[in-house]
């Protein structure tokens, strides 16, 4: 059916073609009518008359004479006027019409090559040219699959690292996989092109593909097709999540530039133990590690759609990828309606007990134990008005920090910003305008908490952003009086729709409160008291409730270990305050049910752990240097090799250039020779500081071990001696 259609649109460009004489002549016979037809062909009414009234000419003369004039003088002259001039009432030669068309029609039937032989015949012709200036098969495959033209199982071929496949090996596969692309839909030349003009190597090549197509293949067909392609999308959730990921591919197989320290980021939550091995084998090459990386996302966001929120997470803790990885989420906040909440949406809860009956008449279900709690209409209205507030007030706050900008200095903004929060660093690195940096500042504030807005107006000194703060947060604290914890199950508390943390970064306080008599208030009063707490960027979440009040924070990993510390300082006062567990990254570092007395242990244990893990974070970063140093030494190498071969390839003519040529390839070969034994140097030497890492590295797990079996020793020796106890007064008791 296409290609019966491209065969009419084919035929009609055909029409559109200039006729030649010879064929006017033979088909086109219309008697006296040829002045009729000359002018509904526009020929010059003057020429017409001068023609009419030759002498000794017949009616086939006059026509010959009519159309000559016409060819001549007329550049759009084409086949298809004449036909529609002949079915004129005027001329009503509707059967020289016809024949003529049928003429036509066999005449380009012989001529007509379907596109896609003609595609195929394009990109065969240019198939040796890439093969030559293709340099980097598997980074071009990752542009291409990004523009939708090789499938997955293509890129999957080509991410897999095989150190018995070569570089031709790679390029084979990669250009039958494009020509197979081709074979099945012609249009595909043109996406091909497109995208190869995009790579210096190959943008000759590809402008010249790109003009043959335009020439041999018409285009008015073009359109339809891609928007069907835009539109479709995979039904499921995992395959929107994909198709997101795929949008965005190119730019980050362009811009990941530590694979190694991002593949340890999402180690476990995102990627294996095995996907981290194979990205650590490959570090010696960014470009193999990073595609290794990507290909494990890949199938990770595969089996669970969530894992491309954790990989955006990531993504925006480097400089290099937080712009992309702000864009995969936009696009994935639009695609799932993340973050838009509506008006009568169900919340579970695990809750023993639900409020007392007149409060639960204002709900729309008054189940107990494990129930659905539906949000009373009220108060999540309250809670959009709360949004909708917090929204009005920073677009005011932004807007007056806008008019300020001329005596603003953007850098110093930016600086003092990553003072308070480093994690933002990546995110502001990519801003321009005053305007930028705040929406990124947002982040750090929730729909009752602007201190970062307010603290930023107050260093600066804009007074005018002074009273809308100060306003919202009156109403802010008068609104978390009045909302009970219970109130509040679920509801999340960021100011802008946040991907998920990662569990690293997760910290979690359960109190042993009533949810009925504490308010959101309680819990900002408990943190806001803790001023350690502050200090290590503690941002409230979320709230929920089993037997107790769970309340859901976030941490910046590298700040985790220091609020341990600092939590288990203030343990005493947070137990007082109903502190009944608390947890980072789903290990429970504390938990009141266990023996006081072992806490100091517990926290002298955390201390050493918390040392092996800056020691090893210390070794981890001399590595990658070292790495990129060593990167650097290849690419020296690289070059040297190259220079060599250019070298000996010169056609030298006279024997002083001759001479010449033999002492720089001395010179280049002894050089290359001298990185070689340094890199070889180097290697050892990498490879002795590893082995003497491993062996400290057993040596600590060791004494941590050894701290374990004594903390276990000491509880067994609290519980026998409470137990002697309790025996001893049970005895006095009976006794008496």
């Amino acid at each position: 059916m296409a290609q019966h259609v491209h065969k009419e649109r084919s035929f009609d460009a055909f029409l559109s073609s200039t006729p030649i004489l010879s064929e006017l002549l033979e088909h086109i016979d219309v008697g006296t009518k040829w002045y009729f037809l000359g002018t509904l062909l526009h020929v010059d009414e003057k020429r017409l008359n001068g023609i009419e009234q030759l002498q000794g000419h017949d009616d086939t003369s006059k026509t010959l004479k009519m159309f000559q004039h016409w060819l001549t003088t007329t550049p759009t002259a084409s086949r298809g006027q004449v036909l529609e001039a002949l079915r004129k009432r005027v001329v009503n030669e509707h059967t020289v019409a016809d024949k003529y068309e049928k003429y036509l029609k066999e005449l380009h039937d012989t001529t007509y090559t379907p596109p896609s032989t003609e595609a195929v015949s394009i990109f065969q012709r240019n198939i040796q040219s890439l093969n030559e200036a293709l340099v980097s098969p598997v980074q071009v495959s990752q542009l291409l699959y990004c523009k939708r033209c090789i499938s997955e199982a293509t890129l999957d071929e080509m991410e897999r690292m095989d150190q018995r496949r070569s570089l031709d090996d790679k390029k084979t596969v990669l250009l039958t996989a494009m020509q197979e692309t081709v074979s099945s839909d012609y249009r595909k030349l043109k996406d091909i092109a497109i995208a190869l003009s995009d790579i210096e190597q190959t943008r000759f090549i590809a402008i010249g593909m790109l003009n043959k197509y335009e020439e041999k293949i018409p285009q008015d067909d073009d359109s339809t097709v891609v928007k069907k392609q835009q539109q479709e999308v995979a039904g499921s959730d995992e395959g929107h999540a994909s198709d997101i990921l795929r949008n965005n591919y190119s730019a980050l197989s362009l811009s990941i530039t530590e694979p190694v320290r991002v593949a340890k980021c999402l180690h476990e939550e995102v990627i294996s133990d095995e996907a981290l091995s194979c990205v650590m084998s490959t570090r010696g090459s960014v470009s193999d590690s990073r595609a290794v990386l990507l290909k494990a996302v890949r199938d990770a966001v595969r089996s669970n759609y969530k894992h491309l929120e954790l990989f955006v997470t990531v993504l925006r803790k480097f400089s290099e990828t937080a712009h992309i990885g702000d864009t995969v989420f936009e696009e994935y906040r639009k695609r799932f309606n993340y973050g838009n909440i509506e008006e009568d949406e169900i919340y579970v809860a695990n809750q023993k007990s639900m409020s007392t009956s007149s409060e639960s008449s204002s709900l729309d279900d008054d189940t107990h134990g494990d129930h659905k709690i539906l949000f009373p209409r009220d108060m999540k209205n309250k809670f959009e008005d709360m949004r909708m507030k917090f929204g009005s007030t920073f677009f005011k706050v932004r807007r007056i920090f806008t008019k300020m900008k001329s005596i603003l200095n953007i850098d110093e903004v930016k600086e003092l910003i990553i003072i308070w929060f480093p994690d933002l660093k990546p995110q502001l690195s990519y801003t321009g305008t005053i305007e930028e940096v705040l929406n990124v500042l947002k982040r750090k504030c929730s729909i009752f908490n602007v201190r970062p807005l307010e603290n930023l107006a107050f260093e600066f000194n804009i007074e005018d952003a002074k009273p809308v703060l100060k306003s919202f947060k009156e109403e802010a604290k008068d609104f978390c009086k009045s909302v009970s914890v219970s109130l509040s199950l679920g509801e999340e508390l960021q100011a802008v729709a946040t991907p998920s943390r990662l569990l690293s970064e997760t910290v979690v306080f359960v109190f042993n409160w009533n949810p009925d008599d504490y308010t959101l208030q309680d819990i900002n009063a408990m943190f806001f008291e803790l001023e350690p707490l502050n200090r290590y960027h503690i941002q409230m979440d979320k709230i929920g409730t089993g037997q107790s009040v769970v309340v859901t924070c976030y941490c910046p990993a590298e700040y985790t270990g220091s609020l341990i510390m600092a939590v288990l300082d203030k343990i005493q006062i947070l137990q007082k305050k109903g502190l009944k567990e608390f947890v980072v990254s789903k290990c429970s570092i504390w938990n009141a049910t266990e023996v006081v007395s072992v806490n100091r242990d517990v926290k002298d244990l955390l201390i050493q752990i918390h040392n092996l893990k800056t020691a090893l974070k210390d070794r981890d970063e001399k590595i990658t240097a070292s790495e990129t140093e060593l990167s650097k030494l290849k690419e020296q190498l690289k070059a040297l090799k190259i220079s060599l071969e250019e070298s000996q390839c010169i056609n030298v003519q006279k024997e002083e250039a001759i001479n010449e040529l033999k002492e720089k390839i001395s010179s280049l070969k002894e050089e290359y020779f001298q990185k070689e034994n340094k890199l070889n140097q180097f290697l050892e030497d990498t490879e002795r500081e590893l082995a003497s890492l491993k062996e400290w590295s057993e040596i600590r797990s060791q004494e941590i071990e050894q701290l374990k079996l004594e903390l276990e020793e000491n509880n067994d020796i609290v519980y026998a001696s409470a137990s002697d106890v309790s025996t001893d007064e049970s005895f006095d008791s009976d006794a008496s």
